[in-house]
């Protein structure tokens, strides 16, 4: 068993963490891009975690939503493409804690946060990029409960 369904939280295909970065992004809550992209938030979590395909439709609707041209993930495109300044947003420590910033509090938030973070971490990983001190800062605030 995976540890994100050891945590009770499903794991989110390579396009759910692509979706769910671009969200953040543009500040939107999964109701408010739901309901943009006309669709139930129930719906888009299906897609997210791979219980539902994306079809073209809903593709084009939460690309318009997110503001970017397709939110397709093929084996030659890597879960990135499509999200703008990832690289700049990985390096932007301040940005980040912004993200965080906006997550609940109390526990259930800091599993968010925690999340959040490993999503955040495993872009990075995959597309070879070096987090900075600052980022490695926030998680221990996190898991202090600091944030």
């Amino acid at each position: 068993m995976s540890h994100a369904a050891a945590s009770g939280f499903p794991e989110l295909t390579e396009l759910g963490k692509q979706i769910e970065l671009l969200r953040i992004q543009s500040g939107l809550s999964k109701q408010s891009l739901a309901k943009q992209a006309g669709t139930s938030r129930q719906q888009l979590w299906r897609v997210m975690t791979g219980k539902s395909e994306l079809t073209a439709t809903l593709n084009l609707r939460l690309a318009d939503a997110l503001q970017v041209q397709s939110l397709t993930v093929s084996h030659a495109q890597p879960a990135t493409a499509g999200i703008p300044n990832i690289r700049g947003y990985l390096a932007d420590s301040a940005a980040i804690a912004q993200s965080i910033a906006t997550m609940p509090a109390g526990e259930s938030g800091r599993a968010l946060k925690r999340r959040f973070l490993d999503l955040l971490e495993d872009c990075a990983m995959r597309d070879g990029h070096a987090l900075d001190a600052a980022f490695f800062e926030l998680r221990r605030r996190v898991l202090a409960k600091e944030l």
